[in-house]
């Protein structure tokens, strides 16, 4: 009985795993969804949109390497994906660098307040009775 058939799809592409596998990982992205709603309460200036940026993208990596498989995949399917990462990646090199070259107050945080003098409006004289 040499040439036995494997009893199990997972068998039969040679890696078999387990749901501790799965734990862990949803442990993993347990911790960066913490850590994504604790540093969302800070004030951390410029780092803020690389910080979130930086986690949502690890959480979504785990994702699809693990639970839709990809680390098992060849060819094709992580061609796209490598791809797709790198179109991202163009795309917000663009986005934020359009941003980084604009003037502070054509920015939409950047607009100057209204209590200055230069907005303040005369008020209408009224006469005393």
């Amino acid at each position: 009985m040499a040439n036995q058939l494997p009893t199990s799809q997972a068998e039969a592409h040679g890696s078999a795993h387990g749901p501790g596998r799965y734990f862990l990982i949803w442990i993993i992205l347990l911790v960066f969804t913490i850590t994504t709603v604790i540093t969302g309460r800070m004030d951390l200036g410029a780092a803020n949109l690389p910080l979130a940026l930086l986690i949502a993208s690890v959480k979504a990596t785990l994702v699809v390497l693990f639970f839709m498989h990809l680390s098992e995949s060849h060819g094709v399917n992580r061609l796209v994906f490598v791809v797709s990462i790198l179109f991202v990646m163009v795309l917000m090199l663009g986005v934020f660098g359009d941003l980084l070259t604009r003037w502070p107050l054509s920015l939409p945080g950047g607009m100057p307040t209204t209590e200055g003098p230069e907005f303040s409006v005369p008020l209408p004289h009224v006469p005393a009775h």
